[in-house]
């Protein structure tokens, strides 16, 4: 016995017709069955199952040219696109020179919610340079691996003086000539100025303190002077110095000390003038010039030479008279006019003649 229950049995039509050429009548019957069963839910192929799944934002990173010592960054986002958690257990790369940091990991994603890590490219090397990135998780095709590259050069370190030699020309006595020099920073790292030296009688320098740094690209304009204390022909070197460089920067000085009135005429069979010569160290602050003092008793009564600071660290005395004795002290003088105590006292014992 055959049991239909649950079973729908539809005949859709039914038709007949005569045959005129064999003289008998056929019957011919289209029957459609159609079948369910019961209490059962049916199945839609259209809907996938649940479960994550894992979209970066890029496949590949190029993080093109690096200077070694420095750095340069990207950003990766990672999202859950798919409808179930997302468990992140480890990223790790196969190259020291890249970096990734962000949220800690293991970690669960939620769907539809995104992490952001910062990827570092930081070569130590010169060259060019690539990683694998890896993500593992409880995604379809997991491990995921994303391509990092990069290429680094050296370091450049270099310091542009513009201009490298100054021709002050015929300057008279006494007075003061300046041009400008500037410094550029044409390398790919910070340089400090760690002094500035000034050498040749009557050449200095103005409005650059040792310590000063100077960026990649940024420049600084000072001032060198001239004044020279004696007639003729003056040659000089203003050196910049820094760690950052090999060997001193310098720019070469040349200048000529002339007389603002016209020569007399030498006297018949002068005596030699002495001079007393005198130098000094220069000051650890920064300073406007320094004064000198001269007095014929040790100890008191000291007398300025000359009333306008002297940017220099040495002077030539030539208003002694031979068979006597001096004794000088040098102060510094700052730019508010500020004046610092008296130096250690030299005696000059000039020869008689």
């Amino acid at each position: 016995m055959v049991n239909l229950r649950g079973f729908v049995l539809a005949v859709f039509f039914c038709r007949s017709s005569a045959s005129a050429v064999r003289g008998y009548a056929s019957v011919g019957c289209l029957v459609g069955v159609s079948f369910f069963f019961a209490g059962c839910a049916s199945y839609n192929s259209q809907t996938s199952a649940p479960g994550p799944a894992l979209t970066v934002s890029a496949n590949s990173f190029n993080f093109n040219t690096v200077v070694v010592g420095q750095s340069a960054t990207q950003t990766l986002h990672l999202t859950n696109s798919g409808n179930a958690p997302l468990q992140i257990a480890s990223i790790s790369l196969s190259n020291k020179e890249f970096a990734i940091s962000g949220p800690s990991l293991p970690r669960t994603v939620l769907p539809a919610i995104s992490l952001d890590y910062t990827l570092e490219f930081a070569p130590t090397t010169a060259g060019n340079a690539s990683a694998s990135l890896t993500i593992t998780s409880n995604a379809p095709h997991s491990p995921a691996a994303l391509s990092l590259a990069g290429i680094s050069e050296k370091v450049v370190v270099a310091l542009q003086v513009i201009p490298t030699s100054i021709s002050f020309g015929n300057e008279n006595l006494q007075s003061t000539a300046t041009q400008n020099v500037t410094l550029q920073n044409t390398g790919d790292v910070n340089i400090t100025i760690n002094g500035v030296t000034a050498s040749g009688s009557g050449f200095g320098y103005s409005d650059l303190s040792p310590g000063f740094s100077l960026s990649p690209n940024q420049q600084v304009t000072f001032q060198v002077w001239f004044r020279p204390q004696t007639s003729g022909a003056a040659l000089g070197t203003v050196s910049i110095l820094s760690a950052n460089l090999t060997s001193p920067e310098t720019v070469s000085l040349t200048g000529d000390g002339v007389s603002s009135t016209p020569t007399p005429p030498p006297a018949p069979s002068p005596a030699a003038q002495p001079t007393v010569q005198l130098t000094w160290n220069a000051s650890s602050s920064v300073v406007a010039g320094y004064r000198v003092y001269r007095s014929s008793t040790s100890g008191n009564f000291y007398s300025p030479l000359f009333s306008t600071p002297l940017n220099a660290l040495s002077f030539d005395d030539s208003t002694v008279t031979s068979g006597d004795t001096y004794y000088y002290v040098v102060t510094a003088v700052d730019d508010n006019g500020v004046e610092s105590l008296y130096s250690n006292q030299a005696t000059a014992n000039v020869p008689a003649s």
